[in-house]
C-alpha cells in the first residue's frame, strides 16, 4: 500500500512539473472556418505537445484582434496581411509569424463580388454608377477590387462605396440596399446556394491568384522575448493544417463543430486555403498593391513585416 502510494505521487509530482513547464499563450481568434486550425490544436492537444498552454480568445472582427494584439491582452493574432502592413506603418509594430490560409489558384474561392440573381449587372464594367459594398475601405480585401477595377480601366469614383461588415452583406444584397457585395465565405456561397446572388468576379484571384489571406501575427516586442514560443506555436499550427487538408471530409466536420455552420452550407464552401509555405514575391506584391492603393503612403520591402521565425517556412 505504502508503495502504490509512493508511486502514485510520485506521478503526480511528474505530471505537475509537466504542466509547471506549459508556457501560457493568449491567442486571439474569430469563429470563422479558417481558424479552424487553432481550434484542432487545442483539441488534439497538439498545443500541449509542443510545450504551450493557449488561451482561444474569441473576437467578433479581426479589427478588435488587431488592437488587443497592440494594446498586449492578447500576444498572438490572425489578420489579413496588407491590413496589418498599413497598420504598422501607422506605428503598430507587428511582426507575421506564420501563413495560415492563401488564395485559390483559379475559382471557386471565398472572396467574390455578387449581385442579385436577377440584376442587368454582369460584369465589372457594369458597376459604374452602382453601389458596391465592401467590409472596410481599407482593408486588403477591398485594395484587391479596388485595384482589379483599375486594371480594367474602370474609375473607382464612378461607383459609391459603402462600408458595411461581412455578416450583414446577404441581407444587404436581398433587401436591395445596395447593387453589389464584395463577401467572404460563408456568406459567398450562402448568397450562391440560396439563388438570392450570383459571381461576376472573384476577386482575390482575378487580382492576384495565391495571395496571402491569413496570417499570424504578434507584437515585435513579444516575438524577441518569446522566439520559442512562436517556433512552438508555429509548429502547433502546422501540425493542424496538416491534419484537416489530409482529409477534406474530416476538415468539413471539424469546421463546423468549430464555426457552428450549417453542415450543407459547409459542404458546399470551397475548402479553405491552408497553407503554410511562404512565398515571398507574393507578400511583396501585396505590400506592393498596398502602395499603389495608396493605403501605404511609401514603399516597402517585406522583409520589414516579417518575423524571422516564419522564414523557416519560405519556399520561394
Amino acid at each position: 500500500m505504502k508503495i502504490l502510494a509512493a508511486t502514485l505521487l510520485c506521478l503526480f509530482a511528474i505530471t505537475a512539473h509537466a504542466q509547471d513547464k506549459l508556457t501560457s499563450v493568449r491567442v486571439g481568434t474569430l469563429k470563422m472556418a479558417a481558424l479552424t486550425d487553432p481550434y484542432i490544436a487545442q483539441q488534439l492537444g497538439i498545443f500541449k505537445k509542443h510545450g504551450l498552454d493557449v488561451q482561444l480568445i474569441e473576437f467578433n472582427a479581426g479589427g478588435e484582434a488587431v488592437a488587443a494584439g497592440r494594446g498586449g491582452s492578447i500576444d498572438i493574432f490572425l489578420a489579413i496581411p496588407g491590413t496589418v502592413m498599413v497598420a504598422d506603418e501607422r506605428g503598430f509594430d507587428m511582426l507575421a509569424i506564420f501563413q495560415n490560409e492563401i488564395a485559390k489558384p483559379v475559382p471557386p474561392d471565398s472572396g467574390a463580388v455578387l449581385v442579385r440573381a436577377e440584376s442587368p449587372i454582369h460584369s465589372l464594367q457594369d458597376l459604374k454608377g452602382h453601389k458596391v459594398v465592401v467590409s472596410s475601405l481599407h482593408s486588403q480585401n477591398a485594395v484587391s477590387l479596388q485595384m482589379l477595377l483599375k486594371r480594367q480601366g474602370i474609375d473607382l469614383a464612378s461607383i459609391t462605396w459603402l462600408e458595411i461588415p461581412f455578416p450583414a452583406h446577404p441581407d444587404i444584397l436581398r433587401s436591395k440596399q445596395a447593387d453589389a457585395v464584395a463577401a467572404v465565405d460563408p456568406y459567398t456561397t450562402e448568397l450562391i446556394s440560396s439563388g438570392v446572388g450570383r459571381e461576376i468576379a472573384w476577386y482575390y484571384i482575378d487580382y492576384m491568384p495565391l495571395q496571402p489571406l491569413g496570417a499570424w501575427f504578434a507584437r515585435r516586442s513579444y516575438v524577441e522575448k518569446n522566439p520559442q514560443v512562436i517556433e512552438a506555436y508555429n509548429a502547433s499550427i502546422a501540425e493542424a493544417m496538416d491534419h484537416l487538408n489530409a482529409d477534406p471530409a474530416r476538415a468539413r466536420k471539424e469546421v463546423v463543430n468549430f464555426t457552428g455552420l450549417r453542415p450543407e452550407l459547409v459542404a458546399d464552401m470551397p475548402m479553405i486555403g491552408w497553407d503554410y509555405h511562404v512565398n515571398l514575391k507574393l507578400w511583396q506584391e501585396v505590400v506592393d498593391m498596398m502602395v499603389a492603393s495608396g493605403e501605404l503612403q511609401k514603399p516597402h520591402k517585406v522583409d520589414e513585416f516579417l518575423a524571422p521565425q516564419i522564414r523557416a517556412w519560405v519556399v520561394n
